[in-house]
């Protein structure tokens, strides 16, 4: 397969719930890359603004590794108004721009949803994170004071608390999670549920949860609340949380958040950090501010646009639009990582 190295490294980009949504044309010295609305129907995926985050972060990655290839990737954006499905083609020209610099930490480059040590990041570590991308338009905003972390890990944990109170992000979520090695290896997409580094109690309650008339019922007596306590003591167990702001609400501006994103990870990844993102919540905060409220409930809708002020009041949008959010810190390796669609499956010559 012509450059399969390349394609190899595109798509070990990281997407919603591992979805994988993307398929590929090579033309010769050129790559169409296709978005697949159909492989993530979550309320989440406002406007395909999840999917095109991982098409921004496998750009990214095709980028560098063209860059450590020799090559030089230029990149049309939406190049086809009657090609929706169309985000990007690349043209592979000879001439290697320096963009090969994080090519070794791209297979190596993972979410860590284990417990971090909360030991805070050093100096050298959040300027890495927070310039990983310069030269693309938009800003990466690092908590410092512990207040200021805690405030953002509320925000964070709402996402939780949402997703077992509102049976259609529940049932999206459980659609996607592998509950055996076997389930996993035949589908090759969704969660592996050893990615989730569930706690040996978490491990037997989980599958129980997967019950929406169970789930109901628990979270009529607080569970859904314990839950999203678990998810802030992991957001606060980080050495920082962090934030990708872009200008504005357009689909190439969220595909340059994907791009932020994936070089801050790659930074992170390089420097020994565990990372993971945090970040279903920023999407559904967009879907309120439209007034797309359908299957939210009026306390959700409400929860969502105070969480969304309180986030923009922290990170400084400026008129702008938090896309992304997500931890770093240190922690112990994942006991696992999710699996990859072959090529031969998404790619087309």
């Amino acid at each position: 397969m012509r450059f399969r190295e390349l394609l190899e490294a595109a798509i070990s980009a990281p997407s919603g719930d591992n979805c994988q949504p993307w398929r590929f044309e090579v033309r010769g010295e050129q790559i169409r890359i296709f978005n697949l609305p159909d492989r993530d129907t979550s309320l989440f995926n406002y406007r395909q603004r999840a999917s095109l985050v991982a098409h921004g972060a496998l750009l990214e990655n095709l980028t560098i590794a063209a860059g450590a290839a020799g090559y030089r990737a230029e990149i049309a954006f939406f190049p086809e108004t009657a090609s929706p499905d169309l985000v990007a083609t690349v043209d592979l020209l000879p001439g290697a721009d320096g963009a090969g610099r994080l090519v070794r930490a791209i297979p190596l480059r993972c979410t860590n949803r284990r417990r971090y040590d909360g030991a805070p990041l050093t100096d050298d570590e959040r300027r890495a994170l927070i310039t990983a991308g310069d030269g693309l338009p938009g800003t990466v905003v690092l908590t410092r004071p512990r207040s200021e972390q805690a405030a953002v890990a509320d925000i964070i944990a709402l996402n939780d608390r949402l997703v077992f109170e509102n049976q259609h992000l529940h049932a999206f979520l459980f659609d996607h999670i592998r509950w055996d090695d076997r389930e996993a290896r035949v589908t090759l997409d969704g969660l592996d549920i050893k990615t989730l580094d569930l706690a040996p109690p978490d491990r037997i309650m989980f599958p129980m949860l997967k019950n929406w008339p169970l789930v109901k019922v628990l979270a009529s007596f607080g569970v859904s609340r314990i839950i999203a306590g678990n998810a802030r003591k992991q957001a606060m167990s980080a050495g920082a949380l962090g934030a990708v702001v872009i200008p504005d609400n357009s689909d190439l501006s969220y595909v340059n958040a994907g791009r932020i994103m994936e070089r801050v990870w790659l930074e992170a990844t390089g420097l020994g950090l565990s990372f993971q993102l945090m970040t279903g919540i920023t999407f559904l905060m967009q879907r309120v501010a439209d007034g797309e409220t359908e299957h939210l409930s009026p306390d959700h809708v409400k929860l969502v646009r105070d969480g969304r002020a309180k986030l923009e009041s922290i990170v400084g949008t400026r008129g702008g639009v938090a896309a992304i959010m997500f931890r770093v810190g240190r922690s112990t390796p994942p006991s696992a990582r999710s699996l990859r669609i072959p090529l031969e499956r998404v790619v087309s010559q």
